[in-house]
């Protein structure tokens, strides 16, 4: 696949983990992060707060897989009054936790999803290949369309709509 123009390639590959306590979390960096996925698009709206409070928004496209591990992806950087504008199109949001560990990270995913995943980046498919993951992760779930974020925001939104009626 030829990346589209302008286009950056995201090499990562994720895995499931079992949930650290709060103790474990406790000196990490954690940064909160909302994903909305917009609907009938591959676009995504991100906002990023930091430990110390910083706000970031942005605009992505997945272009879909280039490799085992790969795919192009494009980001926009918004306004605060650009990401409002975005946000009230319709899309499936899901909040997370992001902790930085083993130069990757821990994504924790709170109820209804309830699930921890250890993501990292890498410069190559070759690294990406060679990688031996640390032995606190489970089951590899790269590329498993049900675990991507789109998926599992879905998820999150059926989820809290359930709870919202009472289901």
């Amino acid at each position: 696949m030829q990346p589209p123009r302008y286009s950056l390639m995201e090499i990562e590959r994720r895995w499931l983990v079992p949930a650290p306590s709060p103790a474990e979390l406790a000196t990490l960096p954690c940064r909160v992060i909302e994903d909305t996925y917009l609907d009938g698009t591959r676009l995504r709206l991100r906002s990023i707060r930091a430990p110390d409070g910083t706000v970031i928004h942005k605009l992505g496209k997945k272009y879909g897989r280039a490799g085992a591990s790969s795919q192009p992806i494009t980001n926009i950087y918004l306004s605060p009054e650009e990401y409002q504008v975005f946000c009230a199109l319709p899309g499936a949001r899901v909040v997370k936790q992001r902790y930085a560990v083993e130069r990757g990270a821990i994504d924790l995913y709170p109820s209804p999803l309830s699930l921890a995943v250890f993501e990292i980046e890498f410069a190559s498919e070759q690294e990406a290949a060679d990688y031996a993951p640390p032995e606190f992760v489970g089951e590899e779930i790269t590329g498993q369309e049900a675990y991507s974020g789109a998926a599992l925001a879905a998820r999150y939104a059926a989820g809290m709509q359930a709870f919202r009626h009472g289901a």
